[in-house]
């Protein structure tokens, strides 16, 4: 019998690199949805992935007797309505764009976190945070600038590029509603109603559009379901210890770990360009994670 107790403990023990694991998970996550063929649609993914994710994360609330409805109803359903937006979304980058091209853009959401936390949870931004997130910022935009992309011989529409800041824009409001609902919530009723409002609102579609998968497409599948539910376990417990803003910059690392998937696996070229661009995240990252270990 698996003692979620035990697995909760373990957890928590890795303190500050929880968030780190989160970004290297969710990294593979995108590693199998860029690996799924197209004729897979994308909200079908989302609907197979929540569906993982709700299996396995009922199964820890009912080893742990926890109400499933959670306190602030509205608040979960928030978070599950925002989440759900921004897997179509960041799904849809992934699937239409290099995964190192994706990746980057999805991770400009510290910024919107910056500005998010401010203005609901009034969290207090502190100038080393901001100077960590001026530098993974400029490392960004170097990764974007059109001569650069021209460069590697990319061709990205920006409709594309459009979705991808809008899955950022939703990540990051979702984000602030976890950090909110961790002070009254347990971190598996949060996590329960993610793929809880997915599943609801994206099972008519599915089922009017269904396109069965193979068994290599379904290994994939179960990939991200698996790979997302650890991402975003040591994600909610990350946030729950950390400021919002604080804890996202360390999240850049899955900019690096999307990179190093994209060249090995997709043959996506990097040049020095990038590299620079990748660096400067990376010693963002770094600042932040310092300041993290010296409070602790």
């Amino acid at each position: 019998m698996i003692n979620i107790g035990e697995l909760e403990k373990k957890f928590n023990s890795f303190n500050k690199f929880n968030l780190v694991f989160a970004s290297f998970f969710f990294s593979l996550m995108t590693l199998c949805v860029k690996n799924i063929d197209e004729r897979i649609p994308i909200y079908e993914l989302v609907f197979f992935r929540s569906l993982l994710s709700l299996i396995i994360t009922l199964f820890i609330i009912n080893q742990k007797n926890i109400n499933p409805w959670g306190k602030n109803k509205q608040l979960l359903i928030l978070r599950g309505v925002l989440g759900t937006l921004a897997l179509v979304c960041i799904f849809y980058a992934i699937r239409n764009m290099p995964l190192s091209i994706s990746t980057v853009i999805q991770y400009t959401y510290p910024i919107f976190i910056s500005i998010f936390a401010g203005m609901f949870i009034n969290e207090k931004i502190t100038r080393n945070l901001v100077f960590a997130l001026i530098i993974g910022w400029i490392g960004i935009l170097i990764i974007l600038n059109p001569t650069q992309l021209s460069n590697l011989n990319f061709e990205i529409e920006n409709i594309s590029i459009l979705i991808a800041f809008l899955g950022a824009i939703c990540t990051a409001l979702a984000y602030i509603t976890v950090k909110k609902l961790s002070f009254t919530e347990d971190i598996y009723v949060i996590i329960e109603y993610f793929p809880l409002v997915s599943f609801i609102t994206l099972s008519p579609i599915v089922f009017i559009n269904w396109v069965t998968p193979n068994w290599n497409e379904l290994i994939w599948i179960i990939g991200i379901g698996l790979f997302t539910q650890l991402g975003q376990t040591f994600l909610t417990i990350g946030l729950k210890n950390l400021p919002a803003s604080e804890a996202s910059t360390i999240n850049y690392l899955q900019v690096l770990f999307g990179s190093i998937w994209g060249v090995l696996f997709f043959n996506e070229l990097i040049n020095i360009n990038f590299l620079l661009g990748a660096l400067l995240v990376l010693l963002g990252t770094i600042i932040s994670t310092t300041k993290i270990i010296k409070r602790i």
